[in-house]
């Protein structure tokens, strides 16, 4: 039954792409500081889009589904014979919300910082030289704590590859799961209008914090 729709497989596999980049341009690379704000913007974008998609997407992705109560979750973690859900596991929506935290955690804290050379964030004069140097350090911690997140979900998914679901893996990309699915789906004409709403509001809202919101703060300052 299909599970994942295209938009969050998608969500999902350019989000690898652009932790990745990151961390390629944030470490390694030292000429890429631009590109590297320019992805972090996208990752804000794809952060809200992935908010909106929860409120208002398929059944299978949104937030009143699939995040578990405290029964439910510690129920899954006692159990040795752990219940394959449809949509993800207790853990797994754990780690979606925490995804989703540390990313707009990190992309945000990126509008304060600046690298002397390429990059000053729109927001770099707002705030107390302290103030900045705090969020600065704020980017990092977020950062390590993203990087921790990804091992944790690897070894978790390579645990279910081979211990109960096979298929997860596999899902991700075709969006197929071989189980009944009790979400109602939507229509594909609804799919894609609701999908395309919740871009649109992803592009604005960005698009407003970047070159607006330092004006509306009072912040006068050239940024790229």
């Amino acid at each position: 039954m299909k599970v994942w729709d295209i938009y969050t497989r998608l969500w999902h596999w350019l989000l690898v792409l652009g932790i990745f980049f990151q961390w390629l341009s944030g470490e390694v690379l030292d000429d890429q500081m631009q590109n590297h704000a320019l992805i972090g913007y996208t990752l804000l974008g794809m952060m809200i889009f992935r908010i909106c998609w929860g409120l208002i997407g398929p059944e299978a992705v949104r937030f009143t589904r699939f995040v578990p109560s405290w029964t439910t979750l510690s129920g899954y973690i006692t159990k040795s014979n752990k219940a394959i859900f449809v949509s993800h596991n207790p853990l797994g929506a754990l780690a979606v919300l925490a995804f989703i935290v540390l990313i707009t955690l990190q992309a945000a804290s990126g509008f304060f910082m600046e690298d002397e050379i390429f990059f000053t964030g729109p927001l770099y004069n707002w705030l107390s030289a302290s103030t900045t140097s705090l969020i600065a350090e704020l980017h990092e911690i977020a950062f390590t704590g993203i990087l921790l997140l990804i091992v944790i979900h690897i070894f978790a998914v390579i645990y279910h590859r081979f211990k109960h679901e096979p298929f997860i893996v596999k899902a991700m990309v075709t969006g197929n799961k071989p189980l009944t699915n009790p979400f109602q789906p939507l229509p594909a004409v609804q799919l894609h209008i609701r999908a395309w709403l919740c871009i649109a509001v992803s592009i604005i809202s960005v698009w407003l914090l970047v070159n607006h919101l330092p004006g509306w703060l009072g912040v006068e300052a050239d940024f790229y």
